[in-house]
């Protein structure tokens, strides 16, 4: 039981995924639903990546691209989370996006020096997700001057740093707690694990069926498993209720024969999978949402070669008839799914429960398969962009450069 989760891992930087991961780790973070932004910004993204005060990030995008870069260099990527119930969060005065800020900024030193990593040579990122029950923080940080690749953390450093955050961040009420208990050791100076312990077990018997559920939340899931699969807090029971009655009107709508595919339905059908896309969409905003990050993504990518507007217009509604076109396929594999359900004589799950299940996972799905494309597409026009020296098209350059030949930068 605690009073405080601290949870750490990291993917081994040798491997050949690992730089993409802890791209997407950022990008995630910093725009998922539930994570708190910036005023004017998309992102809520903050820390510091070089010494001085804690920065405010442009974008996620520059942050992510020095972790993928320091990534490839092989240094470790530390992924970490510490959480509170939300009650213990009021209590405390993290009541909003400043206090979390002004909290880890406080409490990144012993994160840092229990993975034996100097203040001077620590960069840390790191984004609030206001969830209901569990406000939280992810954090990543890394040793600008690692020499050695590391390939395994002691489960005792999380431990530890786990016991020092709660002796740091409750040191007052731990206090409290012993003199409450025992006035003989009221002016203790030094809080011991020990106490700890017992401090936590008085904090469980205070409310053990809250704090059992808080303790759940996080035992099974490791830092990783949160942001990802499953994504349930991001789908309405009333709205998976209403797709599900939509899709199995649609499956009635398909082509008793053949093969399912968006390029081969009929026109009619086409039109009525494309009306319950665009409903699925209006649905689920974090969806929408990742299509529209999907899409500017490609149109940056396509901003470095053309500057023609008609162009650029014609390209936008490529891209979002392209995602749109993803989305329609994976609903059809679902279709595709029920039609082999439907023939099974030995499937016997009452219509309602497995209608609505279908739907779900389907809508699960498709949110991971967006976030997956979206962040590709965006690490396609870093790498571009990198390339190419900049965000200039190659129009845009002839244009510079023609004006500025005088000055010699033509040659």
């Amino acid at each position: 039981m605690s009073a405080l989760i601290y949870k750490q891992r990291f993917f081994h930087p040798n491997k050949s995924k690992t730089a993409v991961s802890n791209y997407c780790h950022i990008g995630y973070i910093a725009t998922r639903p539930g994570a708190v932004r910036h005023d004017a910004k998309n992102h809520g993204l903050f820390g510091k990546l070089k010494p001085g005060e804690m920065q405010i990030f442009d974008s996620w995008q520059e942050v992510a691209r020095t972790v993928r870069d320091i990534s490839q260099q092989g240094k470790n990527m530390y992924r970490c989370i510490i959480s509170f119930r939300r009650e213990t969060a009021m209590e405390l005065g993290l009541s909003n996006f400043t206090a979390w800020q002004q909290y880890i900024e406080q409490h990144i030193t012993t994160l840092a020096a229990q993975n034996q990593i100097k203040t001077e040579n620590l960069c840390w990122a790191a984004a609030f997700h206001n969830e209901i029950d569990h406000p939280h923080l992810h954090v990543v940080f890394w040793d600008k001057k690692q020499e050695i690749m590391r390939n395994y953390t002691s489960p005792k450093i999380p431990n530890r740093i786990r016991k020092q955050l709660i002796k740091d961040t409750f040191a007052y009420k731990i206090k409290q707690f012993i003199a409450m208990r025992d006035q003989a050791k009221s002016g203790v100076s030094e809080i011991t694990d020990q106490l700890v312990a017992e401090f936590e077990n008085y904090l469980k018997q205070l409310n053990p069926k809250a704090f059992r559920a808080f303790q759940q939340r996080f035992e099974i899931d490791d830092e990783d498993s949160l942001l990802l699969f499953p994504k349930h807090h991001l789908v309405e029971p009333s709205s998976v209720k209403k797709l599900a009655e939509q899709l199995f009107q649609l499956r009635q709508q398909m082509p008793k024969s053949g093969r399912l595919a968006y390029k081969l339905l009929p026109p009619e059908s086409k039109a009525l999978l494309d009306k319950f896309v665009q409903n699925l969409l209006q649905e689920n905003r974090y969806l929408a949402q990742m299509v529209d990050d999907y899409v500017e993504a490609k149109m940056n990518l396509a901003m470095l070669y053309d500057s023609n507007p008609d162009h650029l217009n014609r390209q936008r509604a490529k891209y979002q008839a392209e995602a749109e076109k993803r989305i329609a396929n994976r609903i059809l594999s679902t279709v595709r799914t029920i039609i082999q359900l439907e023939e099974d004589a030995n499937f016997n799950i009452k219509q309602a429960n497995w209608q609505y299940a279908m739907t779900e996972q389907l809508v699960l799905e498709l949110l991971n398969m967006m976030e997956g494309l979206a962040m590709n597409a965006q690490m396609d026009y870093d790498d571009k962009s990198k390339l190419m020296g900049g965000d200039l098209s190659k129009q845009a350059k002839k244009e510079w450069l023609f004006r500025n030949k005088d000055k010699g930068f033509d040659r």
